[in-house]
């Protein structure tokens, strides 16, 4: 056991270098999940709906506890699943795990306890508002040194197996209660349940795909582009699934939005889509726009998030309304537009009074909310995008 221990972290394979004993706690403070899900069922599920009323009609407050309850249960399943993964596809090295195995499993691990105590608040509270914007993103996504190891990719596609199983099991209940509640949905109630029909569609989709990329890996050598670019398809899919899960558990996230709340692919024709069109206008085909863009998404691997494009949307209906306006815009990619409120609105969950500025700092996915005090220093021109964002709280 001892030479296999030492192979497994000084050669042959993937390399081990941390004992899975480290997680263990996490895992065996899982089964307080069942205490939610129970609770869930008797106060939630199991009660029978009122004469004429609908599933999707059920208290705000329930619908954020099923949904919250969902995004703590898939954390745990996938951090469970990449170790039970690694146990089986590499026993020779058990209790050891690569080192992005050991990660990304902690790091969503991590976050079960918070989104469980999310849970539980909603499920108490009638007029409970989450501190969190949904949907949830997955992540953060755990980085290999070089070639991602062969036996976490399998896992992450074991992930996305068990997810995927997940998910039409709770797809079709959700759906056996909507045709059992004896009530028509109204048309935006059907709207919001195409959208989620065409999402669960191009989750699996995406699921099937990957299973392609893994074959490819798998085989033997491939040149390292093909091993990231089969890399982000497995880890897409596993996200896909992830936010379908929320969907399926809330299907009024997608009000409004449609599919595009799970975030959309961007393709190199629209990769200048976010900028605001007079800095679009400005830099688009220069040498130091094209290269600040191709690097912008590149690092964001040519997809938006589901906090953007809700961002994206509110913000579009906020401007129709009046409530917001363009003034000017950010001077580092991707030059977005920065609005001020003209009245007093609700931007991701925040309360905003009216003659205040904001943007929201996309690149590397940070989706962070900026705040005037009440307005931002203005710059003349165009700046280069750094890695410590140093610019952001100034640099427009």
């Amino acid at each position: 056991m001892l030479d296999a221990i030492v192979r497994g972290l000084f050669g042959g394979g993937a390399p081990r270098q941390r004992p899975q004993a480290e997680l263990d706690a996490y895992r065996r403070a899982l089964p307080y999940l069942n205490d939610l899900e129970s609770a869930i069922q008797t106060k939630i599920l199991g009660v029978p709906l009122p004469p004429g009323v609908g599933s999707w009609a059920r208290p705000r407050n329930h619908h954020y506890a099923l949904v919250l309850a969902t995004i703590a249960r898939d954390l745990a399943t996938i951090g469970t699943v990449l170790l039970e993964a690694d146990a089986r596809d590499d026993p020779t090295t058990a209790g050891y795990l690569p080192q992005v195995t050991f990660d990304q499993a902690k790091s969503l691990y991590e976050q079960v306890p918070k989104f469980v105590a999310r849970a539980w608040e909603a499920l108490a509270n009638p007029r409970y508002v989450p501190d969190v914007s949904l949907p949830v993103p997955l992540g953060p996504r755990a980085e290999a040194e070089g070639k991602c190891p062969l036996v976490y990719l399998r896992g992450v596609y074991s992930a996305t197996h068990s997810l995927d199983a997940i998910g039409q099991a709770r797809l079709g209940q959700f759906l056996e209660t909507v045709k059992a509640c004896g009530v028509v949905p109204d048309d935006q109630v059907k709207s919001a349940l195409s959208d989620l029909a065409q999402l669960w569609a191009r989750a699996q989709a995406k699921y099937q795909f990957s299973s392609q990329q893994l074959a490819l890996v798998s085989g033997g050598n491939v040149p390292m582009k093909t091993h990231e670019e089969a890399e982000h398809r497995l880890w897409d899919a596993l996200s896909e699934h992830f936010i379908a899960g929320q969907m399926i558990a809330m299907p009024e996230l997608l009000a409004g939005i449609g599919v595009l709340a799970a975030g959309r692919d961007v393709s190199y024709d629209d990769r200048w889509f976010l900028a605001e069109p007079k800095a679009a206008a400005d830099l688009y085909g220069t040498e130091f726009g094209e290269m600040e863009m191709k690097v912008f998404w590149r690092e964001k691997r040519w997809r938006t998030t589901p906090r953007e494009e809700r961002y994206l949307y509110d913000c579009a209906q906020l401007v129709s309304r009046g409530a917001i306006a363009v003034v000017s815009r950010w001077s580092t990619c991707p030059f977005a537009p920065l609005f001020e409120t003209r009245q007093n609105v609700t931007i991701l969950g925040v309360p905003l009074p009216a003659g205040r500025e904001f943007y929201l700092v996309m690149d590397d996915d940070e989706d962070r909310l900026l705040v005037g005090t009440p307005k931002f220093r203005r710059t003349a021109g165009y700046e280069e995008e750094h890695d410590t964002h140093e610019e952001s709280e100034d640099g427009h």
